[in-house]
């Protein structure tokens, strides 16, 4: 963890117009991924920096971020200012991220998970990378990969469900 804090106070001291962190809290318990995030957050507000996270935890996406873009298999299927995209996810990955949290007022006992494995990156699947997996999937799915549509402001998504007739 202090490795991890000085290495990110040294990217911030050369004051990068963007710094990209990826993964900077993976490994460290939850009281130094606390000190990191506020670091990280203390030097953006003082330099103006702009912070890239890259990461799986959807708790840190939700604290720390104004805009979230959400990647399977290497491409964008989904970007949102964060709230919206918590509030309203539009792609059938992040609706399924994010029923796969636990949420202490639910009453489920279960968490959903996505069903299938990630394909192989080097033998991507036609069409849209998601469809294997996806609950929703029809058939141009697994025929062309879905053009990016402006659904809201600022939220965009890969994914049929959205195109107009």
């Amino acid at each position: 963890g202090m490795r991890q804090r000085v290495m990110i106070a040294m990217a911030m001291s050369c004051r990068p117009r963007p710094l990209i962190a990826d993964e900077p809290t993976t490994a460290v318990d939850v009281t130094i991924e606390a000190q990191i995030l506020e670091l990280m957050d203390v030097l953006r507000a003082e330099t103006g920096t702009s912070v890239m996270l890259v990461t799986h935890y959807l708790g840190i996406v939700a604290q720390h971020t104004e805009r979230v873009v959400v990647m399977y298999l290497g491409q964008v299927a989904e970007v949102a200012p964060t709230p919206a995209l918590f509030r309203e996810p539009a792609h059938p990955y992040t609706q399924g991220l994010l029923d796969s949290l636990p949420r202490p007022e639910s009453t489920i006992e279960t968490l959903r998970a996505i069903e299938g494995s990630v394909p192989d990156p080097l033998h991507r699947p036609p069409g849209c990378p998601f469809h294997p997996r996806c609950p929703r999937v029809m058939s141009r799915c697994r025929e062309k990969a879905p053009p990016r549509l402006q659904i809201g402001p600022r939220h965009a998504v890969r994914c049929f469900l959205w195109e107009k007739p």
